[in-house]
């Protein structure tokens, strides 16, 4: 007799990105003054790095990212005043499933002084 032992795949999912405050590549009229940042799962938001850049690469802010309270799926950044230019927003956070997960997009704010 003949048996198989068939183990089912652990599905391993980690957080993805599914929406930014500001959006990837928006263009706005005024300049945020927070990056929010929400992912398809829980993440460790207290091991979570945000971190804002200009167009030379120069950090605009030493604020630390902070996990959303009543949001176990998201991080804000809380920025200074910043005017036109383009930015970059990284990021690298950790899944609950323990996989660091890092990426960037970026910005801009329009110039409506012109």
């Amino acid at each position: 007799m003949m048996f198989l032992l068939v183990q089912p795949k652990s599905a391993m999912a980690h957080a993805t990105l599914v929406k930014s405050d500001p959006p990837r590549r928006a263009s706005l009229s005024e300049a945020p003054k927070q990056v929010q940042l929400w992912f398809n799962e829980e993440i460790e938001g207290n091991y979570a790095s945000v971190t804002l850049l200009d167009a030379d690469k120069n950090s605009v802010t030493d604020a630390e990212p902070e996990p959303v309270a009543d949001d176990l799926k998201s991080i804000v950044l809380d920025i200074p005043e910043i005017g036109p230019g383009s930015y970059t927003v990284e990021y690298r956070v950790l899944s609950v499933d323990g996989h660091v997960v890092e990426s960037s997009f970026g910005f801009r704010i329009k110039d409506i002084t012109q």
